[in-house]
């Protein structure tokens, strides 16, 4: 499993980053991605785009997630304000039944995949 933005500060083992933009993030488990273009190339009626997202929510949010789940990283020691992101659904693709894993999901298992693969001790 692969989290965008999960890795930009939890790679960092030393001492984390002092600072960090508070960006919102999306987020979207490569498995309901998955099942995302599955669903879409079986339904003959599906036209046009699809957003395929899970999750909007700021770094500052994800860090104290992933910091209660995963005490023992390194993480960031405050938040800049960042910049505006515009808002997007995936409305249409849960209209024909595509739904996605929980946040807190997407990330435990993201974060033991990366163990597995040694990129996380």
């Amino acid at each position: 499993m692969a989290v965008n933005g999960c890795h930009l500060f939890l790679f960092d083992h030393t001492e984390g980053y002092e600072k960090m933009q508070n960006t919102y993030r999306k987020i979207v488990d490569v498995r309901d991605v998955a099942e995302a273009l599955v669903l879409v190339n079986e339904r003959p009626d599906t036209k046009g785009r699809n957003i395929c997202t899970a999750h909007m929510i700021n770094t500052e949010d994800l860090v104290n997630m992933l910091r209660s789940i995963f005490p023992n990283f390194s993480y960031p020691k405050s938040f800049a304000e960042g910049k505006e992101v515009e808002q997007l659904s995936s409305e249409k693709l849960q209209r024909l039944g595509w739904s996605y894993r929980p946040l807190e999901e997407t990330l435990v298992d993201s974060i033991e995949s990366y163990r597995l693969f040694g990129i996380l001790d």
